[in-house]
């Protein structure tokens, strides 16, 4: 049996897929690539073809992101599956350097580690996304959305998908926060500081399904209520569900604040700004007069002008 299996969706961008897949390769000893052509209508099946030791399947029905993830699990081989973008990269031996965490940690449901940003043509932002939680019992952390997790920078042990279900197809582009969040209720997490792969930020306008962050984050916030009936958040208090709640709508409404002001105003972009903001203030009206989005914004722009040193930001 394979060690590792790496699931690539793919729809209608053959110019992104070569490189992925080399990636992918590069990440491991013992890896199985399953390409999962989403009903693309273009070169994808050509480029394919032309990749060698790869495993190859084709739906005629576009099944979105979550359905194809869930057609590479059926024909994935492997003890443990990775997700990966078509247009995220892998970095060099982070598979076997995941597999190694996961083994040494068997009650573990999946190991995850740094993700290194990049802008839309691969260059380095400088910034590196880690989780700040510590292995173990990370259930509440990522109910509440506090704790930054992706399928670029996790191995999940296969054997999860038995006992909590495949990916939700109806939730989309929150289906890997949902399944990570059922996961951890059964399984402690392994964190790990290494960085394991490079992510390809989205744009407002861009085509990658995470640009809409505000809508996305919206459906966050409407699908934590169906995430607080599973059994283990049902049977805690309802004070810890109200405040679970609380924490996560602040949350979002804070960040949705911040990016407005600091990254679309300034540069005009006038679109997703007023959706990020329209979004804050449906969720939590009262966010506008709270100060945990303006004190970041502060501190953001004090570090820029070189005012205080960036580090202790």
């Amino acid at each position: 049996m394979t060690l590792v299996s790496v699931i690539i969706p793919t729809h209608n961008r053959p110019d992104l897929l070569p490189r992925a897949v080399e990636s992918a390769r590069a990440a491991g000893t013992d890896v199985e690539i399953v390409i999962v052509d989403d009903a693309s209508t273009d070169a994808t099946a050509y480029v394919c073809r032309e990749l060698s030791d790869i495993k190859y399947v084709r739906v005629e029905r576009n099944q979105g992101v979550a359905g194809a993830r869930n057609i590479g699990i059926f024909a994935s081989t492997g003890e443990y599956v990775a997700f990966l973008d078509d247009d995220d990269l892998r970095l060099p031996g982070s598979l076997d350097l995941q597999a190694a965490s996961l083994a040494a940690n068997p009650d573990a449901g999946f190991v995850c580690g740094a993700m290194i940003m990049t802008d839309q043509n691969y260059q380095p932002t400088g910034e590196v996304i880690k989780p700040k939680h510590a292995s173990g019992d990370i259930f509440w952390a990522l109910l509440e959305l506090d704790f930054p997790v992706m399928p670029l920078c996790t191995l999940i042990r296969k054997e999860c998908f038995l006992r909590v279900g495949l990916l939700n197809r109806h939730v989309s582009s929150i289906d890997d926060w949902d399944i990570f969040t059922r996961i951890a209720e059964l399984y402690p997490a392994v964190v790990i500081p290494e960085p394991v792969g490079l992510y390809r930020q989205p744009t407002p306008f861009s085509d990658q399904g995470s640009s809409a962050r505000a809508s996305q984050l919206h459906r966050v916030a409407n699908h934590q209520r169906n995430l607080l009936k599973l059994p283990r958040a049902a049977a805690a208090a309802k004070a810890q569900r109200r405040a679970t709640r609380k924490r996560m709508v602040n949350r979002i409404s804070e960040n949705l604040i911040w990016t407005a002001a600091a990254k679309y105003l300034p540069r005009l972009q006038l679109k997703p700004a007023v959706a990020n903001l329209s979004v804050a203030l449906k969720l939590d009206p009262i966010s506008f007069v709270r100060p945990g989005a303006y004190e970041k914004l502060a501190k953001n722009l004090i570090a820029k002008t070189g005012l205080i040193d960036r580090q202790r930001v």
